[in-house]
């Protein structure tokens, strides 16, 4: 008899474990800067408690992202990736927090003409992605973007700070969803 309390307190305490991970929320801190350090730095939150502090991740080159855009251009060209189009990205994408958002941009090319049109087009990049941002994710703060054009050099530095909070359970189902697959008539 005391072994059948045991295994229905220790189902219980199981149970209650699983719905208490569901609920938590998880923050995710990206910051990146260029050319300053050429590394995407992660960090992980469980409610406030720091559970991944400062991961780097190292920035493929040119030629290996190249290799990346080839080889995924083969796989879609041969039509391997049909999946691609009956995923439904935009219920996972609902249960995302943008916390905070700063993306600074400075550089020019040298030349005043060229400067003013690539920082034109920096903005236009930029706005469009604000613009998809808002329309897809829960801002909880305004986006703070700024790009400042370098008219005497040719340079580029640009910084990228982002926090966002997701609840487990919520992006579960929200996996779930997006893997769900029409059948086929």
């Amino acid at each position: 008899m005391d072994s059948l309390y045991i295994l229905l307190i220790f189902i219980a305490v199981s149970i209650l474990i699983i719905l208490f991970l569901f609920q938590s929320k998880w923050i995710i801190k990206v910051n990146y800067q260029f050319p300053e350090m050429n590394d995407l730095h992660i960090s992980v939150f469980f409610y406030k408690w720091c559970v991944l502090r400062e991961k780097k991740l190292r920035i493929p080159n040119q030629n290996e992202m190249e290799k990346g855009y080839m080889h995924f251009y083969k796989q879609l060209s041969r039509k391997q990736l049909h999946l691609l189009k009956q995923l439904r990205f935009r219920s996972l994408l609902k249960e995302i927090k943008v916390l905070e958002f700063k993306w600074q941009t400075k550089g020019g090319t040298g030349n005043a003409f060229t400067t003013s049109i690539a920082s034109g087009a920096i903005w236009a990049i930029k706005g469009w992605l604000i613009g998809y941002l808002t329309q897809h994710l829960q801002l909880c703060e305004k986006p703070q973007i700024h790009v400042q054009p370098d008219f005497k050099s040719s340079s580029l530095e640009t910084r990228f700070s982002c926090m966002i909070s997701f609840r487990l359970g919520k992006t579960i189902l929200g996996i779930m969803r997006v893997l769900k697959i029409k059948e086929v008539k």
